[in-house]
């Protein structure tokens, strides 16, 4: 297919990659900032646009990977071509945001925390809807060519799958650096930490979460858990999540527990 990305950012960038691996063309990047479209396109071998009036009309796919907020606007200074499949790339938006861009739309959505500037290309699974049988018969081939998994997902379901996501990556993510700045603070290595992050991930293909929570909570280990508290007590940020997960994996644990 001949594609044109709208977007310079993380999703534009893993989506042309993977897109041109797959033997697609990709003929513009369309970006407000030159710099950032001209980076983009030479690296697919495409042309940099910033002007919405350039945007190539006979493309067979246009995909537009902005920000959430951005996606409305630019519809509407894009104006209607109806010889063009137009997508949307959000999570969280409605399929018929990019209604009145054209006859034939749809959403081509990376349930996957992509970064641009990461060489290796991730595994990939797309969630994929179509405004018609056709379309979205005709998004999930181009899809599956470039993910390793496509799902077809209408509104409700691919907002359900955002919301999963986003409490097993952007919040699992925030703990992360929380616990990164406590090491940085109490001069210990958030590196030695790897190992552990990894292996708590890597257990979940073969058992469930819930069968997988170990910890002081858990056990109900009072001592424990009293020296955690007294260690944080002067940082409140810190002392707050902790006792919200405290409090969450304990009720969580069987009824039968370990005395201290």
């Amino acid at each position: 297919m001949d594609i044109v990305l709208i977007g310079s950012g993380n999703t534009a960038t893993v989506l042309g990659r993977k897109s041109l691996a797959a033997g697609h063309r990709i003929l513009q990047v369309y970006s407000r900032s030159e710099n950032h479209a001209t980076r983009l396109a030479g690296s697919l071998n495409a042309k940099a646009v910033t002007s919405v009036s350039s945007i190539e009309k006979n493309a067979d796919l246009l995909v537009i990977a902005l920000q959430d907020e951005a996606v409305a606007d630019f519809v509407q200074a894009l104006g209607v071509i109806r010889s063009l499949l137009i997508t949307h790339t959000a999570g969280a938006l409605s399929i018929h945001e990019v209604r009145n861009a054209g006859d034939r739309y749809g959403v081509l959505y990376p349930l996957q925390s992509l970064r641009k500037e990461i060489e290796i290309l991730p595994v990939l699974t797309l969630l994929v809807d179509g405004n018609s049988p056709s379309t979205r018969d005709q998004l999930t081939d181009f899809a599956s060519g470039i993910a390793e998994t496509v799902i077809q997902a209408d509104d409700d379901t691919r907002l359900k799958y955002h919301l999963a996501a986003t409490l097993v990556n952007n919040f699992t993510n925030h703990l992360f650096a929380v616990a990164e700045s406590f090491c940085e603070k109490e001069n210990i290595s958030f590196a030695v930490l790897q190992p552990l992050m990894e292996e708590t991930v890597l257990r979940l293909q073969h058992i469930s979460p819930r069968a997988a929570q170990t910890g002081p909570a858990f056990r109900n280990d009072l001592r424990t858990l009293d020296k955690h508290r007294r260690l944080i007590k002067n940082d409140p940020a810190v002392s707050r999540l902790y006792e919200m997960f405290t409090k969450e994996i304990h009720k969580s644990a069987p009824a039968i527990r370990f005395k201290p």
